[in-house]
């Protein structure tokens, strides 16, 4: 049975280039349990295989000449091909990891089969391993993602039940009975009547938008396309991945965040981006003007576990060049405050449209080279999902030690930082163009540098220590690049 990919899922289909591939990932680091036998990540692997996956997992996409894009579910999947085991040489560092993370992002996935793999790799340093887990961003999106991944894993050390992030299926309520024609009729007509008042909504929008750019009207919140042009807005040439990784002690992120009023995200967002200020000093490309941040936001309803997308994002000014850690981090309080409150008054509908629109703005000028000849719409893209707070989580005994996301590139930047948080940990997954940043160990060591002097700005007692990415895997630090 062929089903129609959702417009906004289709989008990172057809925006997919060689030098852009459109998929995510996440690394998960694992410490295996105390005399774990041998044979451990083999029969690991083996249960893994024997788990056949469920939709999204299932399908392939299919693109007919005429008409949008379609899901089929593939009959024959092989799953020696999606679920695949290696090794890292001695001594098993955190640079070979990163080194073998960088190969396997790289590079389209294969649209003959469903869109996704997983491969365990042994021999991490410290009696520990990973798993890395590629996919379609068609396919999923962060929140359904991460649910899935978390499905995986159990409080208990001792637990024995595993389900595949690709077996997990959600709890769905039961079916209703068919409705008569007239019940359809009429919703055929709600749904008229709200993409309506959506496509009315946005039109007043993008008119507000372009008064903003003309300088006719001022307004609080950053419009698209009134961003300064920097490193990472070079354009994408080939597939060239530098990764990165860090983590921050999410306790200490959350007080910093309430000496001012803000949240984890204006935490992560005035770190980042006093890391991108100097790491664009260090690389003799400053910024005389403020960097702007785009945001995705989650528009999905309570209970609604669907895989497909449902996002839309915000463009978020950030700090000036030159302020202080506490004036930053008030700055970007400020401008984040602005920007939702902007969200808020637009309709989900809206927003959903918003975001088409504007990806299919930023590819359309990304294809035809125009993007260089006029202001950016953003500098990076910084993405915040929120995963589970209890305590430890295992899988088959094996400790999660930290949990990387990996993601894409949208058109207009080549840069992408996000994180994911769990139990009392923040972990950040840097993926930049090794073309434009070739030093992504510079940036994530510099988001840690300045946490820590965004602490010391509000002289507030240490409890717990944050880490750099090498240092979360290793006793000593990895070397650059």
């Amino acid at each position: 049975m062929a089903i129609t990919i959702p417009p906004l899922d289709a989008m990172f289909f057809l925006s997919e280039m060689p030098a852009s591939p459109k998929h995510v990932g996440a690394l998960q680091i694992f410490e295996l349990p105390p005399r774990a036998p041998k044979d451990y990540l083999k029969k690991l692997v083996a249960r893994m295989k024997s788990q056949p996956p469920v939709p999204p997992f299932s399908y392939w996409p299919l693109f007919p000449r005429t008409g949008m894009p379609q899901w089929q579910v593939d009959e024959n999947l092989d799953m020696d091909y999606h679920v695949r085991h290696s090794a890292l040489p001695d001594p098993g560092d955190t640079r070979q990891l990163l080194d073998t993370v960088e190969r396997l992002h790289g590079g389209m996935l294969d649209r003959q089969r469903p869109c996704w793999f997983c491969q365990v790799i042994e021999g991490l340093h410290g009696n520990r391993f990973a798993v890395y887990t590629k996919i379609h961003h068609a396919c999923i999106d962060g929140m359904s993602g991460v649910r899935r991944m978390y499905a995986a894993l159990s409080a208990s050390p001792t637990s024995t039940v595993f389900t595949a992030p690709w077996a997990f299926e959600e709890k769905t309520a039961p079916p209703r009975a068919e409705p008569d024609i007239a019940t359809r009729v009429a919703a055929t007509g709600r749904t008229a009547l709200a993409q309506a008042r959506a496509v009315a909504e946005l039109s007043g929008t993008l008119a507000r938008m372009s008064l903003q750019w003309m300088k006719v009207e001022y307004s609080f919140h950053q419009v698209p396309f009134d961003a300064p042009r920097s490193l990472m807005n070079r354009p994408l040439t080939r597939d060239a991945r530098a990764v990165g990784i860090c983590t921050l002690p999410l306790d200490r992120v959350k007080a910093a965040g309430r000496r001012l009023g803000g949240k984890v995200n204006d935490v992560v967002l005035t770190v980042v981006d006093a890391a991108l200020h100097e790491y664009l000093r260090h690389s003799g490309a400053p910024s005389d003007a403020a960097l702007v941040a785009l945001c995705p936001m989650s528009l999905r309803e309570d209970g609604d576990h669907a895989a497909n997308t449902q996002v839309s994002a915000l463009h978020v000014r950030l700090g000036d060049p030159q302020a202080d850690m506490r004036t930053r981090l008030g700055q970007v309080i400020d401008s984040s405050a602005k920007s939702k409150q902007q969200a808020r008054e637009m309709s989900r509908d809206a927003l959903l449209d918003f975001a088409v629109l504007m990806f299919g703005a930023y590819e359309l000028l990304e294809r035809t080279g125009l993007q260089e000849r006029i202001p950016a719409s953003y500098n990076v893209l910084v993405s915040n999902v929120p995963g589970p707070t209890g305590s430890r989580m295992y899988l088959l005994g094996s400790r999660l030690i930290a949990s990387y996301p990996i993601s894409t590139f949208l058109p207009g930047t080549n840069l992408n930082v996000t994180v994911l948080s769990h139990g009392n940990s923040i972990d950040f997954g840097v993926l930049a163009d090794r073309l434009a940043m070739p030093d992504v160990a510079r940036l994530t060591e510099s988001i840690v540098q300045r946490f820590a002097e965004l602490e010391r700005a509000f002289a507030k007692p240490r409890a717990s220590r944050a880490r750099a990415g090498s240092n979360a895997l290793r006793s000593k630090p990895a070397a650059r690049r």
